[in-house]
């Protein structure tokens, strides 16, 4: 598999070249201050790859509807921060049933009604940290569709390259539309209860 730099750099192009406007849309690289500032409030390190990630972009504009993949939009570091800060104190409160939200998920991306893939530095249900599972705001249905960020963006980039074949641009609806192919094994489906 090539290397997360490699992966970032090649979706890079695909944006720039076949979707340019939500390309341009994007926001600056996330700041080392913002970064130090969630790791303390949230006492945890973002995983390198994670990190990585929001070194390339901090997201999107919350004015910015459209999909990066499929269903998911692309939340800002502060915007993730709000989420987990919501959900803590909901499990804190005892309002949430077991595996509903765990402290440590990060929930990169959004559909923005209040589901997440969450990257899962603890490896929830499997032992296996660094997975991404999807959280479901008003479902007990908890999905671990990829062994890891690396394993999800090669994915992305594989259906982005499999999507412009012939193509000159890429409508947000077509973004939309891109199914993940996941490694064998996985998805692995576990309830929240």
């Amino acid at each position: 598999m090539p290397t997360f730099p490699t992966l970032i750099t090649r979706l890079d192009a695909l944006l720039r070249q076949y979707r340019p406007a939500y390309h341009a849309a994007l926001r600056p690289p996330v700041s080392a201050a913002a970064v130090a500032a969630f790791e303390a409030e949230f006492d945890l390190r973002l995983p390198a790859g994670l990190r990585q990630w929001l070194d390339w972009h901090d997201g999107q504009p919350p004015e910015l509807f459209e999909a990066l993949v499929g269903m998911y939009s692309w939340p800002s570091l502060e915007d993730m921060a709000a989420t987990m800060r919501i959900n803590r104190e909901l499990l804190a409160d005892g309002d949430f049933a077991p595996y509903w939200w765990q402290p440590a998920w990060l929930p990169f991306l959004t559909n923005g009604s209040g589901d997440h893939l969450c990257l899962d530095p603890e490896g929830t249900f499997t032992g296996r940290p660094g997975q991404l599972i999807e959280h479901w705001h008003d479902g007990p249905e908890r999905t671990v569709v990829f062994p890891s960020l690396s394993a999800w963006l090669a994915a992305v980039v594989q259906a982005y390259e499999a999507a412009v074949v012939g193509q000159k641009r890429l409508t947000d609806e077509q973004a939309e539309d891109l199914e993940l192919n996941s490694p064998a094994g996985f998805p692995l489906e576990f309830r929240a209860e």
